[in-house]
């Protein structure tokens, strides 16, 4: 299974950057879920259309208006782009005509090698036809004129990108097969250990020699086996080059985690246990949450750390920082001297068979009755709430719908109350649990 196709817009500030991202989405309401400030100044969403799903990535605004940092701006646009996207959208202002940056921009592109076009914006009427003529001097081909405000020439512009998807082989999108092997995901900022904890992985389990083609960025998944189960560690752990700046690289980090997750069944959020968890820790946590898939919390660099009381303390604050996922099991590692990092995969073969639980009814009723026996529902709008059963109508998560006599779910801390009671229940450790509430 491919990673997601990922198209990434680049262009100097105020050439419509962010308006070209929402005509695109826009169109026959396709947007399938976005995350929109992923960074103060990042855009990053999914598209499904034609069966294809693709993601964009905005870049508008990361550089705000440094007009005056050229070298800065051209390094840090082009870096994202080559790292984060299999087609780079190069737009210019045909209202304002050629400038130097777009003319740095171009030849980076063209250097790199990678798939890219060039999409000349603010044509907006027959007329203004020729302002597309001068940006051939670029020599980024093929160039397409639109008007992202107005939509001209956004449909033409999508078929390309279309057609691009396909000559990479691309499936519509779907939740991961629960045949062959189990996919892990590894994510993380920047610097905490993610490539250490993939090598060391590697090094301790690997049985199987030959290594799966992947895409132009990724170029590997590997394979390997261990307590007789057949994993497949998602090549995304490491930024090929590092980034000119921090920034960079924590705005690549949440591109390479959103199209990790994707396609994996669990992800190994990585954490440096020698720092404070931070607010891109909690951010890249908050994309596993909204991916719905299982997780593991790596606490690495944990040799740095020495005596209990400090782990204890490192434990508590991650706990504290990840307290909207409080389900997540946490693992203590050091990828450098190799100390438990045996009981990283075990605990992702925990955590993914919990992700693909299957509940009997019965076992399920009984469980619910007993939580519901143990605190009664409440009334709502002045009717007694009833639970009358439930059923599991999904898997990878699990989904539970439990029928109630009122087309109101109960009030949240209720419903949390049967979540929670549930998710200890069945020991969902590491795995999402959605409930859904059904009127009778």
């Amino acid at each position: 299974m491919s990673s997601l196709f990922s198209v990434v817009i680049v262009g100097r500030p105020n050439v419509g950057k962010s308006t070209l991202f929402n005509r695109l989405l826009g169109r026959r309401k396709a947007l399938v879920h976005d995350q929109p400030g992923v960074t103060r100044d990042l855009n990053i969403a999914l598209l499904e259309r034609d069966g294809l799903t693709v993601q964009i990535v905005d870049t508008g605004g990361i550089y705000g208006e440094r007009e005056d940092a050229l070298l800065s701006l051209v390094e840090e646009q082009v870096h994202v782009a080559m790292e984060g996207g299999d087609l780079v959208l190069l737009l210019v202002d045909g209202k304002e005509g050629l400038n130097p940056v777009d003319e740095e921009l171009a030849r980076r592109l063209i250097k790199s090698g990678k798939p890219a076009a060039l999409v000349v914006n603010k044509v907006d009427v027959e007329g203004h036809a020729p302002r597309s003529a001068e940006f051939y001097s670029l020599g980024l081909s093929p160039v397409f004129s639109v008007s992202a405000e107005h939509g001209t020439g956004a449909e033409e512009l999508w078929d390309f990108v279309g057609s691009k998807a396909r000559e990479r082989g691309l499936a519509p999108a779907e939740p991961p097969s629960a045949e062959g092997s189990i996919r892990v995901a590894i994510v993380g900022r920047p610097n905490v250990g993610k490539s250490s904890l993939l090598n060391r992985l590697l090094g301790q389990y690997r049985s199987l020699v030959s290594e799966i083609p992947g895409t132009t960025r990724d170029p590997v998944d590997a394979p390997l086996s261990a307590g007789g189960r057949d994993f497949v560690l998602l090549d995304t752990a490491g930024i090929r080059r590092k980034s000119k700046t921090e920034k960079g690289a924590e705005i690549l980090s949440v591109i390479l985690a959103r199209r990790s997750l994707e396609t994996c069944h669990v992800a190994l959020l990585v954490l440096d246990a020698s720092q404070p968890p931070s607010h891109q820790d909690a951010h890249i946590a908050g994309l596993i949450e909204r991916s719905r898939r299982a997780a593991v919390v790596v606490l690495n660099k944990w040799d740095l750390l020495g005596g209990e009381e400090r782990a204890k303390a490192a434990e508590e604050a991650v706990r504290e920082r990840l307290h909207f996922m409080p389900y997540l099991p946490l693992v203590r590692a050091s990828a450098k001297t190799g100390r438990h990092v045996d009981r990283v995969l075990p605990m992702t073969s925990k955590v993914y068979d919990r992700f693909r639980i299957k509940i009997p009814t019965s076992v399920l009723n009984k469980t619910l009755a007993d939580l519901v026996a143990r605190v009664s529902p409440p009334s709502i709008q002045g009717k007694e709430l009833k639970i009358r059963y439930a059923t599991q109508t999904g898997e990878a998560p699990p989904i539970l719908t439990l029928f109630t006599n009122s087309k109101l779910p109960p009030p949240e801390p209720y419903a949390r109350y049967l979540k929670n009671g549930l998710r200890e229940s069945f020991d969902l450790e590491g795995s999402p649990l959605i409930i859904k509430f059904r009127a009778e």
